[in-house]
């Protein structure tokens, strides 16, 4: 299996922290483990504690290369700062294949649930 198909085939596996961390440096661009962590905590999700957010850093850079990292010197502190390496295609392939399996599972159903949903979060923007 070629690198780029194995990749995807891991982000279709990702849990609701992972997806939740990806969000956040899709959003922020780079960020530290403790602005990621604090992210976390600000929108009040479940509780996670700081050196989960790390272990699932660690797993998203070793297990697929979805992040970068690299160190950066922050107020006299070296810190890993993190950034999203997923390109715009694959993140296009992977909306579009979850899409795509709702809809053939719920058909029409699907099409204006999305419709509505997109609505709904258009308009708290």
């Amino acid at each position: 299996m070629e690198q780029s198909e194995r990749r995807r085939r891991l982000l279709l596996m990702i849990g609701p922290l992972e997806a939740e961390v990806i969000g956040i440096l899709n959003e922020l661009k780079e960020a530290t483990a403790m602005t990621i962590w604090e992210e976390l905590t600000r929108r009040g999700g479940r509780k996670t504690a700081y050196t989960t957010v790390l272990t699932v850093l660690s797993r998203l850079y070793t297990r697929g290369g979805f992040i970068n990292k690299r160190e950066k010197v922050i107020n006299n502190v070296r810190q890993f700062v993190y950034e999203l390496s997923i390109p715009y295609e694959v993140k296009s392939e992977i909306i579009r294949e979850h899409i795509g399996l709702i809809i053939k599972m719920f058909g029409k159903d699907a099409i204006q649930i999305i419709r509505d949903y997109l609505n709904e979060i258009s308009e708290k923007k």
